[in-house]
């Protein structure tokens, strides 16, 4: 199994309607290639881990970094796997509000290119620790 863990900036104003499109078409992307995941939209970016068969995360991949809505894609971490960090979702979503995504805020340094790989993984266990406190909610 593989994970992924990457950050990108939208190339226009995402809108909440943008916002469900993208959700509704990745969970069910991700539910048919067996991929699991989580989905942060912060400050007009995007911060993501995708996990899952090593092709299927391969090619999901891909198609984002063809995708024209992202730019200044950045993998952090890429690595195998012996089990999944969200494994109850085939793709969990928040949007924190502007100025209250606290510890999130890396995703501008990650963007920046500022992350050092070993605070990438950091950011791995963050998003499992944001998992675990909220898995009892609507997440999908």
């Amino acid at each position: 199994m593989r994970q992924i863990l990457y950050v990108s900036a939208a190339t226009s104003s995402i809108g909440e309607a943008d916002l469900d499109d993208i959700l509704e078409a990745s969970r069910r992307n991700n539910a048919r290639a067996g991929l699991s995941g989580m989905l942060l939209h912060i400050d007009q970016g995007f911060l993501q881990i995708l996990e899952g068969p090593d092709e299927a995360v391969a090619s999901t991949y891909a198609r984002i970094a063809a995708d024209r809505r992202h730019a200044a894609l950045r993998k952090l971490v890429d690595q195998a796997a012996d089990e999944r960090l969200f494994a109850g979702w085939s793709m969990g979503f928040d949007r924190p509000a502007p100025g209250q995504s606290g510890a999130f805020a890396v995703t501008r340094e990650a963007l920046e290119q500022a992350v050092a790989p070993e605070r990438a993984q950091a950011i791995a266990v963050l998003l499992k620790t944001f998992y675990y406190v909220n898995r009892g909610t609507t997440a999908r």
